[in-house]
Parts: structure tokens; C-alpha cells; sequence
């Protein structure tokens, strides 16, 4: 069977596909490059998002450890004063006793 085009015609038509296959090629690559970079750059973010992490955990560390040095040195001074001053701490727990006791007696 004889091609109906001419030579020049298919010549053109073969040219084309193999531009076309060409431009598809170069798609395919830029895309592979884009992916690539936007891996490269999720894995950086993740390493600083781990790093921020690791940072803010140690902040709460030493700021959970100063917190409970701070209530641990405040209860001993409570109960150095308690024990300094056992009739003026008796005195008050004896009334806060008495006014809570007014209180519930008030709403019944």
C-alpha cells in the first residue's frame, strides 16, 4: 500500500513526533527535579522541625526542674515557719475551721 502523503509531509510528521517526544522527556526530567528538590527541602524542614523540638523539650525540662526546686524550697520555708510558729498556725487553722463551718451550717 502507497502512503498518500508525500515524503516531505511525513518527514514533518516524523520531525514532529520526535520533537514531541523530546518536549515530553524534558517534562518528565524537570518534573523528577522538582520532586527531588521538594523532597530535599521536607527533609531539611523535618530535621529543623526536630531540632526546634529537641530545644523546646530541654527548655521544659530545666524549667520543669526550677519549677519543682522553687516549690520544694517554699515548702520547706512553710514548714519551717509552721514549726517556728506552732501556736499562731494552730490559732488560724482552728479559725478558717470554724469560718468554713459557718458556712455549711449557713446553707443547710
Amino acid at each position: 500500500m502507497d502512503n498518500v502523503f508525500s515524503p516531505a509531509v511525513t518527514d514533518s510528521v516524523k520531525s514532529a513526533a520526535k520533537d514531541a517526544q523530546k518536549l515530553g522527556q524534558d517534562v518528565k526530567s524537570e518534573f523528577k527535579d522538582a520532586v527531588s528538590r521538594g523532597r530535599d527541602i521536607a527533609d531539611h524542614l523535618a530535621s529543623d522541625a526536630r531540632t526546634a523540638a529537641g530545644e523546646l523539650s530541654d527548655r521544659a525540662k530545666e524549667a520543669l526542674a526550677e519549677g519543682r526546686n522553687r516549690a520544694s524550697k517554699a515548702v520547706g520555708r512553710v514548714s519551717d515557719y509552721a514549726d517556728e510558729n506552732t501556736a499562731l498556725v494552730a490559732l488560724g487553722a482552728f479559725g478558717v475551721g470554724l469560718l468554713v463551718g459557718a458556712l455549711v451550717a449557713r446553707r443547710r
